[in-house]
């Protein structure tokens, strides 16, 4: 067993030796904050933003106190329930814990949106049950711009408190004792726990032999019986896991709560989402890229864009069809294998700007300055004029507006055998634009280190997407084409 050197000399003496945790930080002050307090307290104060800004709007739009009387009530019924619905949504989106209160932008977009969508709600309501002229428009007006300001500025204040608490060790520590099968606890968990404000008075180690091992166990549990301990925290291997019924079974004489810390590939198993199927419990180890809403969605703006743009576009694609007619022999339309959701093959449309129509196991990547491109061919390509056609398939369903860009089959084959993660640009639909070729990785992917760039900006997009998004890279994908930068 190991001590930590925080231990005071008469708890820790009689205790089996070993070598120390490792003493945190000096710690110049303290707050009486506990790290898992962090999630409620926000929570709370929250709450009494929201009723607070209410009572402080209707006292600054009533200069006398006694021509509010009759409308504070029902002023007070409205913060309330805005207060329920807006705490509902942040909470459901996981924004109050401490991990998530420091990122302020994404807590600045989603507390003005949920706020006003909370108004949104409430002006609803009030239309519809006929209540309007019990609440004053200038009340909720001025109750709505006190309150965002109010919880923006609470955000701030994590920002600016919160990392500085970790950073220092200052949050109310909780004592604990911890325990694991192996013979010591890895030094970034004892780094981990003294900054989110836990002390580990005493380590056990839990040997493989039944004996042995329920002797520590009692040690554990006379510890904790005689020292201020407030929770057990149990550090579990996979390759453990057989270890750990019987432990928790002796442990269940203590009034204390007892901690499963998994690490390794046990991690990353619980920070899966788990549902219920009946009565098992049934974990997922991934998730779909986009919800079936999401999808619906960006269907319906796939549909609304590219039939909009086969009207508009109509007499220009026309005219490029006849003069690649006249420019040179062969069809107008190039066909090509290639791979979008799910890995599911489909015809893709271009208008031909080569020579050649290569759709085999080897097909070689357009050049700078490539003698295969016509005449017309090269200035197509340079205002990407010969993607207009992908809008067929747009319209069909079988790509999207936005999306990583598809490439050849047999370019597809060899990249998914060189870089891990290129599968997983098929989780979504192949696009005509995308996040990397607004960010520049377009054109010839000759190098591995390019394709590993557009891979990486491609699974950004897919682990980032938004409608607003894709309307971003759709209209920086008009000065992108503009440019020609990379086009040949």
């Amino acid at each position: 067993m190991t001590t930590d050197t925080e231990v005071a000399p008469e708890t820790a003496r009689g205790l089996s030796g070993g070598a120390p945790v490792g003493k945190p930080a000096q710690r110049r002050w303290r707050v009486p904050i506990a790290y898992r307090a962090i999630a409620p307290i926000s929570l709370a104060i929250d709450l009494a933003i929201i009723v607070l800004s209410a009572i402080s709007a209707e006292l600054i739009y009533h200069n006398v106190p006694s021509e509010f009387e009759g409308e504070f009530s029902h002023t007070l019924a409205a913060a309330v329930f805005v207060a329920i619905l807006f705490v509902a949504v942040i909470r459901i989106q996981k924004l109050y814990t401490p991990a998530r209160l420091v990122v302020i932008d994404d807590q600045a977009r989603s507390v003005l949106a949920a706020w006003c969508g909370a108004f949104f709600i409430l002006a609803s309501g009030v239309f519809t049950w006929g209540v309007g002229h019990d609440l004053s428009r200038g009340d909720i007006l001025l109750f709505w711009a006190i309150g965002a300001v109010a919880l923006l500025l609470h955000r701030v204040a994590w920002r600016a408190f919160l990392p500085q608490a970790l950073e220092s060790g200052a949050l109310r520590g909780r004592k604990v004792v911890s325990m694991t099968c192996e013979d010591a606890l890895p030094p970034r968990f004892v780094e981990n726990l003294s900054r989110y404000g836990y002390l580990i008075l005493a380590h056990f180690h839990v040997p493989a032999g039944e004996s042995s091992s329920d002797d520590v166990i009692d040690s554990v549990i006379s510890m904790c019986r005689t020292a201020d301990i407030e929770e057990v925290l149990l550090f579990v291997d996979p390759e453990r896991m057989a270890h750990l019924r019987p432990i928790a079974r002796r442990l269940r004489v203590l009034p204390l709560p007892v901690t499963l810390v998994p690490f390794g590939t046990l991690a990353q198993l619980f920070q899966r989402t788990h549902s219920d199927i009946g009565d098992t419990v049934a974990i997922e180890l991934q998730r779909a890229a986009l919800s079936p809403v999401e999808q619906a969605v960006k269907r319906i703006i796939d549909i609304v864009i590219s039939l909009s743009a086969l009207v508009i576009l109509a007499p220009l694609m026309t005219a490029v069809a006849i003069a690649i007619k006249l420019d040179s022999p062969g069809p107008v339309f190039f066909r090509q294998t290639r791979h979008g959701f799910n890995g599911r093959p489909f015809r893709m449309y271009k208008f031909r700007s080569m020579t050649v129509m290569e759709n085999g196991d080897v097909v070689r990547q357009a050049e700078k300055n490539d003698k295969r491109v016509t005449r017309v061919g090269y200035w197509i390509r340079r205002l990407s004029i010969d993607e207009l056609p992908q809008l067929i398939n747009v319209f069909y369903g079988d790509m999207s507006i936005v999306g990583p860009r598809p490439h050849a089959a047999a370019h597809d084959r060899y990249f998914t055998s060189m870089i891990e993660k290129y599968a997983f640009r098929h989780h979504v639909k192949s696009g005509i634009t995308g996040w990397a070729q607004v960010c520049g990785a377009r054109g010839e992917t000759d190098t591995l280190d390019k394709m590993q760039r557009r891979v990486e900006l491609d699974l950004w997009y897919i682990n980032n997407w938004s409608v607003l998004l894709d309307f971003s890279i759709m209209i920086r994908t008009i000065f992108v084409v503009f440019s020609a930068e990379n086009a040949h």
